[in-house]
């Protein structure tokens, strides 16, 4: 289990997670590849992976165990080299040792968890090569797996994330979803909700709300614009070609939206890294789904984000936390508008 350590200089906290060393990594240099590696996330190769703590037919239906999954569509397997995981079982019956000072650092061994969901038993590199019915699948086990998160009493907050290709992150080809459940509430996500309250607080609306209405009055910055997803590459972008995608609902929960809204923003998704595999050549890129703190009153997902990875954070960015981007948003927009 990692221990999660707080710097009480920039009140962050950070996870000591040894065992991430141990992970299989299929992005090395050719000279370095000894073997040609199985991928544990196609099918057949079930035994490569964990038992799964759930399983989809095509059809939506569960598979209720691993001994029928000759016609699994999607799956949900424990991560097996985890930042956050379960305490091991020899250490379960202790009692939960919490939060303990640690000299002047604060340190956390509380459990957390962290889950794959593995969107396709075909092996896949990328959201868009997705098929509309393994998109929408994948999208409905991230909604299960949200709620199962949120549904214990010790998990805080959640990041469901993916990352496609090494320079985003990613150790396998295979594309899959992440949930990352701690134990802990990060100091950025805290100060995000705090000035999301106080502004609904203030104005009787939500910030991300008029963002998204100032953004649409403006139009520059617009990638797309339905019924309930506002598409943008914010005024503020950190990278270049970076998108949100704002629910245009007030009281939008990914956990409890409806089907068919779910849906749309599985497809917007798909529809914006097809468009990034156009006009940048098959970048790497991050898809991000932001929550707020479970316990928090508005504690639903507030926007999705996603960015291709095209520059190296360096010194200036790493040391003040400020960000420089070479694109201007309106620019980018333009180009995943097909504009240019």
């Amino acid at each position: 289990m990692s221990d999660l350590r707080l710097d009480p200089i920039n009140q962050q906290w950070v996870a000591i997670a040894r065992n991430r060393r141990d992970r299989p990594m299929e992005f090395v240099p050719m000279e370095q590849l000894r073997q040609q590696m199985i991928c544990p996330f196609c099918k057949g190769n079930e035994e490569e992976t964990p038992s799964a703590l759930a399983a989809y037919r095509a059809d939506g239906s569960l598979l209720l165990s691993d001994d029928d999954l000759s016609n699994w569509s999607a799956r949900v397997i424990p991560n097996r080299y985890p930042s956050f995981s379960f305490r091991s079982a020899e250490d379960r019956d202790q009692p939960d040792p919490g939060s303990q000072s640690y000299g002047p650092f604060e340190l956390n061994c509380s459990p957390g968890i962290q889950e794959l969901i593995i969107p396709s038993s075909r092996h896949v590199n990328s959201l868009s090569e997705l098929s509309d019915e393994e998109l929408k699948l994948s999208f409905r086990a991230c909604r299960d797996r949200l709620a199962y998160a949120k549904s214990l009493e010790h998990i805080k907050h959640a990041m469901l994330f993916m990352n496609c290709r090494l320079a985003a992150g990613a150790s396998l080809g295979h594309i899959h979803y992440q949930l990352l459940g701690t134990p802990v509430v990060s100091e950025p996500v805290i100060s995000r909700t705090r000035r999301a309250q106080s502004y609904r607080t203030e104005n009787g609306r939500s910030m991300m709300g008029d963002l998204a209405n100032w953004e649409i009055s403006q139009g520059a910055r617009i990638v797309d614009l339905t019924e309930h997803f506002c598409v943008v590459c914010p005024f503020a972008s950190r990278f270049a070609f970076q998108v949100w995608i704002i629910p245009r609902s007030e009281d939008f929960d990914f956990t409890s939206c409806d089907e068919d809204v779910r849906n749309e923003l599985a497809l917007h998704c798909r529809n914006i890294v097809t468009r990034y595999e156009i006009t940048l050549d098959n970048p790497a890129y991050n898809l991000l789904f932001h929550t707020g703190p479970f316990a928090s009153p508005n504690g639903q997902i507030g926007y999705f984000e996603l960015f291709p990875r095209l520059t190296l954070a360096a010194g200036f960015e790493l040391g003040t936390d400020i960000w420089v981007n070479p694109v201007a948003p309106e620019a980018a927009a333009r180009r995943l508008r097909s504009e240019d």
